[in-house]
C-alpha cells in the first residue's frame, strides 16, 4: 500500500490545496522488514507506486509546487487502527526532529514506514501540516474516492450552439460540477466563440488539430494530456441531438 498526501500551490491562480492518492500493490514489492531498507519509501513513491485506487483532489494535478508531503507505505491489509497509531506516534516526534534537522524525517517499523517534509516557507508549522496531511490521507483510506483523473470513459461534454452567427462552445452542467471537484469550488467555466457560423454539423466534422485543442483546454482548464486521461471528450449538438467523441470524431 502506498498512501500519500501533498499540499500543493498553483501559482497562476494563487491557490493552495491538498491532493491525496491511494495505491495498492503486491507485498512482494516490499522487504520482509522495512527497518532493514531505509530507501523503501523513496523506491515505492518514485519507482513502484502500484495500482491507483482512489484520489482526493483540491487542485488539478500537474504543474503545481509541492509545499509539504507525507508518504505512507505499508503492507496490504494493514489495519487502519495500526496505521493511525503509528502516525500518532510520529506526530509526537516531529517538533523535536525538525528543530534539530530541518529536513524530511522518516520513521520505520517492520510493517509500515512514513516520510514527512515541508518547504522552508512552512518552518514552524510542521505539526499543523503533518496533521492536515495525515487527516486527509486517512479520510481517503477510510472512504476511497474513485480516481477522476484516471477514468477512461469520456465524461467531459462540450455543447456547440449558435449565437449571433457564431459557434458558441460551453460545458454541460454535469461537466462543470465534476471539473469543480478537480480544480476547486471557486473555479468558474467560460464560453468560447469560434468564428462565423457554417453550421454546427460542418463545425463538428472539421474539429481537429489546433482549433479544438485550444477550445478544449480553454473550456476545461485541463491540459490535453489530462483530457486524454479522461478518455477524450464528447461534443454535443443540441440541434441534431448528435454526440461525437473527440478526438476520434466518431458518433456515439
Amino acid at each position: 500500500m502506498y498512501l500519500t498526501a501533498h499540499r500543493v500551490y498553483k501559482k497562476k491562480h494563487n491557490i493552495c490545496g491538498i491532493n491525496a492518492f491511494l495505491h495498492r500493490h503486491e507485498d512482494r514489492g516490499f522487504p520482509e522488514d522495512m527497518r532493514e531498507d531505509n530507501w523503501v519509501i523513496d523506491q515505492v513513491a518514485n519507482e513502484n507506486p502500484g495500482r491507483p485506487i482512489a484520489e482526493s483532489l483540491d487542485l488539478v494535478p500537474g504543474g503545481n509546487a509541492v509545499l509539504s508531503f507525507v508518504d505512507i507505505v505499508g503492507r496490504e491489509g494493514l489495519a487502519k487502527d495500526r496505521i493511525q497509531y503509528f502516525l500518532d506516534q510520529m506526530e509526537r516526534d516531529i517538533e523535536h526532529y525538525f528543530n534539530e534537522t530541518g529536513v524530511p524525517i522518516t520513521k520505520f517499523e517492520s510493517d509500515i514506514a512514513v516520510k514527512f517534509g515541508v518547504t522552508y516557507g512552512l518552518n514552524g508549522n510542521e505539526v499543523r501540516e503533518y496533521k492536515a496531511l495525515t487527516e486527509r490521507a486517512m479520510r481517503l483510506l477510510e472512504s476511497p474516492e474513485p480516481p477522476i483523473m484516471m477514468q477512461k470513459a469520456p465524461w467531459i461534454e462540450i455543447i456547440c450552439t449558435i449565437s449571433d452567427q457564431k459557434r458558441v462552445y460551453s460545458l454541460s452542467p454535469e461537466t462543470v460540477e465534476k471539473l469543480k471537484q478537480m480544480h476547486n469550488k471557486f473555479w468558474e467555466p467560460v464560453r468560447v466563440l469560434d468564428g462565423l457560423n457554417y453550421g454546427t454539423e460542418i463545425a463538428f466534422k472539421s474539429l481537429h488539430g489546433g482549433s479544438m485543442n485550444d477550445i478544449a483546454t480553454n473550456l476545461t482548464g485541463l491540459t490535453l494530456e489530462q483530457i486524454d486521461a479522461q478518455g477524450g471528450l464528447i461534443l454535443y449538438n443540441p440541434a441534431t441531438q448528435k454526440k461525437i467523441k473527440w478526438p476520434e470524431l466518431k458518433e456515439i
